[in-house]
């Protein structure tokens, strides 16, 4: 990176969210500040006493902090006249900053904790200037203490620890704190002999309380430094004299009552060479002992579930290169680069990026054989359209085979040319053990597990606290009980009007008798209550009954019947278009928060949408100039680091510029926040949800419906949450897929695929399962009823399904025993089945010749290794290039006309694999509409699973099972028989082996061979007109 030239901006950590890559004269003005309180505000109630006496009864002070005349007529002036507090005071041409009146910090503590924190932000240097005097008044330190307090309620972790340091570190500030305590504690004895316990209506017991309020802040935030801990000594003392307790200021004990909070995902070596942790099993039934166990818990097996395949891998890799063994090493979690270098960016003769800070040269030995240009190998690979290296994931460097010293990173920046040129960016998080970090040659490995969900969700759920874990009754302590949700307790006639149908939501005899009238069948009717009745609701939707469309009716009724905010979670892009296209019928106050929609409709619904169209807060707008001018100056000690400082240096600089760019995203969130506070439903995915917590905890939204429940870990779920989550609704099946973990024993053994939503089924938690589907032909629901559902109804308008042309079967299993392929390593997810790769091409080419279009079909197969074979093999099939090809897993909550489904196993080791699973077969079998195709070798299924057998057992009472498949021809009704991939050749053109005979618009009859009605008369030759004209 040249030293010449103003330097980049940060890099934003979502790239989601771009307005901070705007300059600043791009801002617009600010908007209007919403001047009502903020809901449950944390605000201290001796502190408000005071204030009010103070402006009651001005002239007790009449000489303002730093020799500034109070002047009460102005201030109560300022105060009437605007809901606003803006100051900005200008800087002294000689570097002398101005302080900030005490009056105006009188106004301002009475706004919100938003409001508070920006305006002080924006003028940070002045607010720390205010205490660099001697003395300051009482007055003025339980104003501050006000402020402070309400800053400190914010989720704004790095800007809090940014305010709360340069407190820290001005002395006077702390020395004022400590007068202020024995002033108010010396006099404390006269008081009460005088029978005056309270100055002004403000007892000495509740100005301590509000001071210690902020000292806890403080430590809480900035943890045990020297400064605080001398403070905290004296503060006791002083406490002693009074004969009040430190307890009672919540100022004994350590940091936090919980271990956890001081946990780190990032892996030490340790971690990467050691046994790793002693793990405890999810409690599936009963309640959690405490919410530190439950947080001990779930956040080992989060942490392991992303190491263990690490270590594992880095293990074998460490016992291969012992071996000397001449063979590449092949990981099954991991990807080892035997050589690369850490570079800054000065070092590097190349392009520059703005996110680069330490990039990573991937292949610095081919690069110096070929004079220092482009890599070879890389332009080669195509990893730029692989997943390979991806923004977020993590990658270790050692500087020996032996793993002795450790560099942790994260890949902050990617760019599809210059990783073909073999570099990248990365963060450095942490170093062990390592001095010299740049220029050297250094192992790198690559873990295969994606470590941005881990990450985000670890980093939220550890911070949780026992007094304020949401929904811990339900969660932690298992409880049934019925609860209203809070805002309705809270309402003495709860009284809701859905489609004309008014009724009291705390009366049950004043709800309808049936769902009729509001268009609902039982068992959705039941759901729907349940949903509107109770804190905590599950509802549970096997395949086919309607739950997106059940949610839908649920979110109507509440944007109809209550002012408070819904945020609708969903594990997929795919679910939340289709949930939020569906709210749009009634309502268009939506947004939705990410950039992967490919729904069109939504476009103009989308977060960048609202950035382009709300003006921008003015002070946030400061805050951020201020924040960026800050990145760039440490920007310009880094350049001039990269020439002359040590590793620990650039390495500490480093840090320097992430907690920057942290901050900037925080006031990223506050702007999303800005941008979203007035919308009713706020839509985003898990992912989402736990990248940007920040937002959700500014939000406060009480309302939280979370479809696709079943499918998401715990954990994932927990920080989706919030203290201020009122209503809770968990929609999903835990019959279908399962939470994914990385390692299967963490699911086997300590129950860590078990979701919340199943969990809360075990244990008995408000539940109601709809019965009725609306998706499949009858004789598809038999294959999983009552096998894996007792009850499940079929609605009338899955009766009259149209039959599948050319076929004579809407359903039919075709069974072989051919082997599945030999696998090149042992690895359950690259099986494949050639033979069942060309049936299954085949029948989909007959299928299109019938008339199909492309998007009516859908190959579906139980294993990656299958799909990326077929993928292959259909680039030998025109006709197929628009039909989708994809594994179960990915396909759950989606539905096809026809679906063809390649099951790969057949082997005479008797293996399955997790083709045994309940789950994976149910949504294998409940995806298809009106035509299901399966091919598989269904003895050994059955051999080897009683689900199987009971699949089989179904399938010939319907006769649809067999080693011949049977197509039909739709104009001579003939039967073609198939037992083999090559005899599709037989049909195609997708009729019989007849001649067509069908009678042309020209008269006379079609002399082609029989063929499907993708090909149409009007296409065929008619010689007969030719040899006419012949003649």
């Amino acid at each position: 990176m040249a030293s010449t030239g103003a330097p980049p901006p940060p890099p934003p950590l979502d790239d989601d969210d771009d307005w901070f890559s705007k300059d600043i004269d791009d801002f617009v003005v600010d908007i209007k500040k919403d001047s009502s309180a903020e809901p449950g505000a944390d605000v201290d109630t001796a502190a408000s006493l005071l204030l009010e006496s103070l402006r009651t009864n001005p002239k007790q002070f009449f000489d303002d902090v730093g020799g500034n005349y109070f002047d009460p007529f102005v201030a109560a002036q300022s105060a009437a006249s605007t809901s606003e507090t803006k100051f900005h005071l200008p800087e002294d041409r000689n570097g002398y900053v101005q302080k900030i009146p005490y009056s105006k910090l009188l106004n301002l503590s009475e706004n919100e904790s938003r409001e508070v924190l920006l305006d002080i932000y924006s003028q940070r240097e002045q607010f720390v200037k205010t205490f660099s005097q001697e003395k300051c008044g009482d007055e003025l330190m339980l104003v501050t203490m006000k402020i402070m307090n309400k800053i400190a309620s914010l989720p704004v972790f790095e800007i809090n620890e940014e305010l709360f340091l340069a407190l820290v570190k001005e002395k006077n500030f702390w020395n004022n704190l400590i007068m202020f305590f024995k002033r108010s504690t010396n006099q404390a004895e006269a008081r009460k002999k005088k029978n005056k316990g309270k100055i002004q209506g403000v007892s000495v017991m509740d100005m301590l309380l509000a001071v210690g309020k902020v000292v806890g802040n403080v430590r809480r935030i900035l943890g045990e430094k020297k400064r605080i801990a001398k403070f905290l000594e004296e503060l006791t003392a002083v406490l002693a004299k009074a004969s009040v307790k430190s307890d009672a200021l919540g100022l004994g004990g350590s940091v936090s009552s919980s271990s956890v909070k001081h946990w780190s995902i990032y892996p030490t070596l340790d971690d990467l060479k050691g046994p790793g942790t002693d793990l405890k099993p999810n409690i599936v039934s009963g309640k959690f002992p405490s919410v530190d166990h439950y947080l001990e818990v779930h956040l080992n097996l989060l942490k392991e579930d992303f190491l263990i395949p690490l270590r594992e891998g880095i293990a074998a890799y460490v016992a291969h290169s012992k071996s000397g063994s001449d063979m590449p090493f092949y990981g099954d979690n991991i990807r080892v680069h035997g050589c690369v270098k850490l570079l800054l960016p000065g070092n590097v003769n190349r392009r520059s990026a703005k996110e680069e800070l330490v990039i990573v040269d991937l292949d610095p030995i081919d690069r110096s054989i070929n004079g220092g240009g482009k890599s070879m190998r890389f332009s080669k690979w195509g990893l730029a359209n692989s997943k390979r290296l991806m923004h977020g994931s993590m990658v270790c460097f050692s500087s020996g085979l032996q793993f002795d010293d450790l560099i942790v990173a994260i890949i902050s920046h990617r760019d599809g040319e210059q990783l073909s040129n073999g570099y990248i960016c990365v963060e450095i998080i942490k170093v062990e053990n390592m001095n010299d970090i740049f220029d050297r040659e250094l192992l790198m490995i690559e873990s295969e597990i994606f470590f941005e969900p881990y990450h985000h969700v670890f980093n939220v759920v550890k911070n949780l606290k026992p007094d304020t874990f949401p929904l811990k009754s339900y969660i932690v302590d298992s409880q049934s009980q019925h609860q209203y949700p809070d805002y309705i307790s809270r309402d003495r006639r709860a009284m809701f009007s859905h489609k004309g149908q008014l009724y009291n939501v705390k009366v049950p005899s004043e709800w309808p008798e049936t769902g009729s009238p509001i268009g609902l069948n039982p068992s959705q009717y039941k759901a729907f209550k349940l949903a509107l009745t109770h804190k905590f609701a599950l509802i549970q939707g096997p395949p086919g009954t309607g739950k997106t469309f059940i949610g839908q009716e649920i979110v109507q009724a509440l944007l109809s019947n209550t002012e408070h905010q819904i945020l609708l979670i969903c594990l997929t892009n795919h679910a939340l278009d289709q949930f939020l296209s569906g709210v749009l019928r009634y309502s268009n106050s939506i947004v939705r928060m990410g950039s992967q929609s490919k729904h069109a409709l939504l476009d103009s619904y989308n977060v960048k949408q609202l950035n382009e169209d709300v003006l921008i807060d003015k002070r946030l707008r400061t805050c951020y100039y201020n924040s960026k001018q800050e990145y760039l100056k440490q920007m310009e000690e880094f350049e001039k680091l990269q020439k002359e400082g040590s590793s620990e240096e650039i390495v500490q600089c480093l840090n320097c510029l992430q907690q920057s760019s942290r901050r900037i995203h925080e006031l990223n969130q506050l702007s999303n926040y800005e941008f979203v506070k007035n919308i009713r439903v706020v839509g985003m995915t898990t992912t989402f949800a736990a990248r940007n917590h920040t937002l959700l905890q500014l939000l406060k939204s009480p309302i939280v419906l979370i479809e696709e429940a079943a499918e998401v870990l715990e954990s994932h779920i927990v920080a989706s949450l919030t203290p201020w989550t009122e209503h809770c609704i968990l929609i999903g099946d835990h019959y279908q897929l399962r939470p994914t973990t990385s390692v299967y024993a963490l699911a086997q053994r300590y129950q860590m695929d078990i979701s919340l939503f199943e969990r809360m089924i075990k244990n008995q938690v408000n539940v109601v399962c709809l019965e009725e589907q609306h998706r499949m032909r009858p004789e598809f629901a038999d294959l999983i009823r009552p096998t894996i559902y007792r009850t499940l109804l079929d609605a009338d308008s899955v009766r009259g399904r149209p039959k599948v042309k050319g076929m004579r079967k809407n359903m039919f299993f075709f069974t072989h025993t051919v082997p599945e392929d030999a696998a090149g390593r042992d690895d359950e997810k690259s099986k494949k089945n050639s033979y069942e790769c060309k049936f299954v091409l085949g029948l989909g080419e007959y299928l299109v010749a019938q008339g199909y279009r492309p998007e009516d079909i859908v190959i579906l197969t139980a294993y990656n290794g299958q799909m990326l074979q077929l993928v292959q093999e259909r680039k030998g099939h025109e006709k197929l290039h628009g039909i989708r090809i994809t594994v179960v897993d990915n396909y759950q909550g989606e539905e096809a006309k026809i679906i063809l489904l390649s099951l790969v196993r057949s082997n005479e080791s008797n293996s399955i694999g997790f083709l045994a699973f309940r789950n994976r077969i149910c949504v294998a079998l409940s995806r298809a509409r009106n035509g299901l195709y399966m091919v598989g070798n269904m003895d050994l299924l059955a051999g080897c699973s009683k689900i199987w057998q009971s699949i089989k057992q179904r399938l010939e009472e319907h006769s649809a099972i067999g080693d011949t498949l049977e197509l039909m021809c739709e104009e001579h009704m003939n039967i073609i028989k198939i037992n083999h991939p090559d005899e599709f050749e037989k049909v195609g053109f997708g009729g019989c082996q007849d001649m067509c005979r069908v009678v042309k618009e020209c008269g006379h009859q079609c002399d082609s061979f029989c063929h499907g009605s993708m090909y149409p008369h009007r296409t065929c030759l008619c010689y007969q007109e030719e040899v006419a004209g012949y003649y």
